[in-house]
């Protein structure tokens, strides 16, 4: 921990990363220029501060390690959606005509998955698409088979097929709602695309592709602050409150941030009355349970309560 007494421009120009300011009184002090990533200014005076060109943020071994991490997951999904392609082509090179009609309609119920996805999120697809479509398809087998009406092989596999789907949507977000708390586009690319070419090199077909490029559109909407996203924003603001910049509870009144790169920032419970953020560029900050990012930079002298 970094201790008082603080003289002027102590602070400035400085490699702080995960340092420790939780509780001081730092009034009117310069942190100008100063790597501050990682580092905790929980219940802090920062009133008046300068933290012009600082950056803040993640650190780059949490970087590197949450990168592996998401990547890792990713190529899970790919290799889950991989799966469901091979069932689906299965069904569809079926002698049975049942199976194969089975096919046609599952393909229509993913289209019409992702699609909810996109618009409602993914725990509400699940819940109100896939969950009763599966029911019905269960209860449809089960009818089939013990009346002698049919086989139920084409219930059974559009079931499978449509839990493998929900799964890799679940898994898939997931990896890349994660990536996309790096800020960093090329990362996030990586991440995005990863698993959906792992899954379609082990023979899953481009459908493996768009259900992974699906899955970074419905991410990235998550990162956005779009409602219906819960869970994916939880998993983004865990990141940045336990591993990023922590300024909560701070008071940061007339502090001076213009021209930093704030990235993964806490700002939750802070006062921002007359913050300066002239110049500055905010990617994946939070307050409470809402992720801030920047739409386009903007040339803001003085911004009154608030990030936005």
């Amino acid at each position: 921990m970094i201790h008082k007494p603080i003289a002027p421009g102590q602070y400035s120009n400085k490699n702080l990363q995960k340092a420790s300011f939780k509780n001081e009184d730092l009034r009117n002090i310069s942190f100008s220029g100063s790597d501050l990533r990682g580092a905790d200014f929980s219940g802090s005076n920062l009133s008046g501060a300068n933290l012009a060109n600082a950056r803040t943020g993640l650190t780059s071994m949490t970087v590197v390690l949450t990168f592996i991490g998401a990547l890792a997951v990713s190529l899970l999904s790919g290799y889950i959606a991989m799966l469901a392609g091979r069932t689906v082509q299965l069904m569809i090179a079926s002698e049975d005509v049942k199976v194969r009609i089975a096919a046609i309609i599952c393909a229509v119920i993913i289209v019409s998955f992702i699609i909810y996805c996109y618009f409602k999120g993914i725990n509400s697809a699940v819940k109100n698409l896939i969950l009763p479509i599966v029911a019905l398809a269960v209860l449809i087998g089960l009818i089939a088979k013990f009346s002698g009406l049919g086989s139920g092989k084409g219930m059974l596999y559009l079931v499978l097929t449509l839990l493998l789907v929900a799964t890799m949507f679940i898994v898939g977000t997931i990896a890349r709602a994660t990536a996309g708390t790096l800020s960093s586009a090329i990362l996030f690319v990586v991440v995005a695309l990863g698993g959906g070419m792992f899954g379609k090199s082990l023979g899953g077909g481009i459908g493996t592709v768009i259900m992974a490029i699906s899955c970074a559109i419905i991410s990235k909407k998550a990162l956005t602050d779009a409602k219906g996203f819960d869970d994916l924003k939880r998993i983004a603001t865990f990141i940045t409150r336990t591993f990023g910049t922590s300024f909560r509870n701070t008071v940061l009144s007339n502090a001076n941030f213009s021209q930093s790169k704030i990235h993964n920032a806490d700002f939750s419970e802070a006062d921002l009355s007359e913050a300066n953020w002239a110049d500055s560029k905010k990617i994946n900050c939070i307050s409470g349970n809402a992720i801030i990012t920047d739409k386009k930079k903007k040339d803001k002298k003085k911004v009154d309560g608030g990030l936005n």
